[in-house]
């Protein structure tokens, strides 16, 4: 069985920054594709996600750039984890940021090793394929035409 998962631009992405800068962002979407090469070794490389199975591994990244002559500050970058995707624990990459989760739809955010949800009335740690959004506050501003990108893994599940 094959799901289409389709590329949301910025739309997926809350962009929260200074007031006098201008960021602009793409995200996307690609999928994890292992091959063996002529020696046996195995090589990850990344194609579109046009059509995803269940089991394989995305990677939801998002590329962001300060089109302002002014430097970009307090960025904060959000991404949603779909419903369809179970987050990979540890896949964090990219700009050096301090990384918060959500598990409550983008309410509220922690640190990961202090991310809860209420099962019985009772709170217990909350699993990675129950994540719903997470969130980068960028260590250091954007430079005029600065550029950056996050991302993170999921499988599909």
């Amino acid at each position: 069985m094959y799901r289409k998962l389709a590329v949301i631009g910025a739309f997926c992405a809350a962009l929260l920054a200074s007031a006098n800068a201008e960021i602009i962002a793409t995200q996307t979407v690609e999928k994890e594709v292992v091959s063996l090469d002529a020696q046996g070794r195995e090589t990850i490389s990344r194609l579109a996600a046009e059509k995803v199975t269940p089991g394989e591994t995305v990677v939801y990244s998002l590329k962001y750039k300060n089109t302002s002559t002014q430097p970009a500050e307090d960025l904060v970058l959000v991404m949603p984890v779909p419903d369809e995707v179970g987050y990979v624990e540890g896949s964090i990459e990219g700009a050096p940021a301090s990384i918060s989760f959500s598990a409550d739809g983008g309410e509220t955010y922690v640190a990961r090793g202090r991310l809860t949800i209420v099962e019985n009335g009772e709170p217990r740690a909350a699993r990675g394929d129950e994540i719903t959004h997470i969130k980068w506050t960028l260590s250091a501003p954007v430079a005029p035409e600065g550029e950056g990108w996050v991302s993170y893994k999921g499988v599909l599940r």
